[in-house]
């Protein structure tokens, strides 16, 4: 089961990656979430990458969208 969720900047350069972290799943739940962006050559560059609580994961999602940012297909 693959729960992935995408977002993009409105200026649409950075892309935010949530990913479930599989392996604290079942004791502490964590999310992934990567940055990067779309090179001109279709490479993603990653700029970054940070594990964060669940909860806080889905409060910084919805920062995001409130801030602009939008819902977007798998990029990478």
């Amino acid at each position: 089961m693959k729960r992935d969720g995408w977002l993009m900047e409105p200026s649409r350069v950075w892309i935010l990656r949530f990913q479930y972290d599989w392996e604290s799943w079942e004791m502490n739940p964590k999310v992934l979430v990567d940055k990067g962006r779309l090179e001109l050559n279709g490479i993603p560059l990653l700029k970054s990458r940070k594990r964060m609580r669940r909860n806080l994961a889905i409060e910084l999602w919805k920062k995001l969208l409130a801030a602009g940012w939008v819902r977007i297909e798998p990029q990478w």
